[in-house]
């Protein structure tokens, strides 16, 4: 009797390895030039989950992985970026054929590094360039990122983490040379005035019709300045209210007369998104400015 049931286990136990590899499936393509020399990794929800060394064989490669979606990424040592290939679907049992993978010759000696404050673990840095993803790594640590043998050219830095604004700036690297770029990942955090879906500040300023005007073109042109006033002041006051961590506020930083004058001199970017009159003769005034951007708050900020 005992040994029925230990066989019964054993065939349990088979049967059960039978069924998980039954669900799982795998990922092959191909590498044009066919001796091309390339690392293949399984990325799923920011974890690498299978690597495999691509090279010779005819240029053709195999990974296995579970079933699920994942992001492909190949990385070879001639090539100045990897390629990334989003939401590759695997089912089980089956296998995905992805289309020939070109491995371009890297083309460039540059080099764009830089910190992201504050430093984040889950932060992510892409290179876009021409509406094209380039490259893409995590910082470290300590906030530290490096792209090496780029080509020279116009690029768009990008650092997102999660629960914080994208920042997002444009860079143009010079051939052969070392170029620095700061990012500041702004936490999103409600904040009256701040619009993080559009990526907004905003400040609205009324003004009120003088008493003592000589005429009504006076009239309007007084309390215009009054109204613009007031909306200069209330978009310093939000700007100083945005959060750039867990206990610090913009406000803080402009203890620095170095820092206090850069803000301010950000504020006076502003841009007039609507001006209205009013019923009892009063004038609204509605300011902007970009939280993030070659002209954002975060470019203030980083600098």
């Amino acid at each position: 009797m005992g040994m029925l049931i230990r066989i019964s286990i054993v065939l349990l136990v088979l049967s059960s390895l039978a069924l998980g590899a039954a669900q799982d499936g795998a990922v092959e393509g191909t590498l044009e030039p066919s001796d091309a020399s390339a690392q293949v990794a399984a990325v799923r929800d920011g974890a690498t989950v299978a690597t495999v060394t691509a090279g010779g064989q005819g240029g053709k490669f195999r990974l296995p992985v579970a079933a699920g979606t994942y992001t492909i990424i190949v990385s070879a040592p001639v090539s100045s970026f990897p390629i990334r290939l989003e939401d590759v679907v695997v089912r089980p049992g089956e296998t995905t054929t992805l289309s020939t993978l070109q491995i371009m010759p890297g083309s460039g000696k540059a080099v764009l590094a830089g910190r992201i404050v504050p430093p984040r673990p889950d932060s992510e840095v892409k290179l876009i360039q021409e509406g094209k993803e380039r490259a893409a790594m995590r910082a470290d640590q300590e906030g530290r990122y490096e792209f090496k043998e780029l080509p020279a050219g116009t690029y768009e830095v990008r650092v997102t983490a999660p629960g914080h604004a994208d920042d997002i700036t444009p860079v143009v690297i010079p051939e052969n040379q070392r170029v620095r770029q700061t990012a500041v990942l702004l936490p999103i955090v409600a904040t009256d005035g701040v619009d993080w879906t559009a990526g907004k500040v905003r400040a609205t300023g009324v003004g009120l019709p003088p008493a003592n005007a000589e005429n009504a073109a006076q009239a309007r042109a007084m309390t215009q300045r009054a109204a613009m006033s007031n909306a200069q002041r209330n978009l310093l006051r939000t700007v100083e209210q945005i959060k750039i961590d867990g206990g610090r506020t913009v406000g803080n930083l402009m203890s620095s007369r170095n820092t206090a004058e850069r803000i301010q001199g950000f504020v006076k970017g502003y841009t007039i998104a609507s001006e209205r009159q009013l019923e009892d003769g009063r004038i609204e005034i509605i300011l902007e400015l970009p939280l993030t951007g070659p002209s954002g708050l975060s470019r203030y900020l980083a600098e």
